[in-house]
């Protein structure tokens, strides 16, 4: 969890990015895309984060991922022996479950 909150930390919460993709890689596994953007809307970095072994999710189309309000960012949290990934700010598995787009899983990997 050290990694994930160092890299929430770097990229203040991805507050104001973009959330590029979210697809199945397997019948278990997710892989989701955030771009680091410049202040014209360019591209700067990719982040890929894996998560696998899914318990729950929520996804939406990739096409309504462009207009999704990213001004609070995305939380990652790790609550009784899970990873919850969900849009917006927040601290506790609740959040997760209630927010547009969410992620409930058994591991979690980031990807550069």
């Amino acid at each position: 969890m050290e990694e994930i909150n160092a890299l929430l930390e770097k990229y203040n919460h991805f507050k104001y990015e973009q959330i590029r993709s979210v697809k199945w890689v397997t019948e278990t596994s997710i892989l989701l895309t955030l771009v680091i953007q410049d202040d014209d809307g360019e591209d700067l970095e990719s982040i890929n984060i894996e998560f696998s072994d899914i318990k729950e999710s929520r996804l939406l189309d990739n096409s309504v991922l462009p207009l999704m309000d990213m001004t609070s960012g995305i939380t990652i949290i790790e609550e009784h022996g899970l990873y919850g990934f969900a849009l917006g700010s927040g601290s506790a598995m609740l959040h997760v479950h209630n927010a547009p787009l969410y992620i409930v899983s058994s591991n979690i990997e980031i990807k550069k």
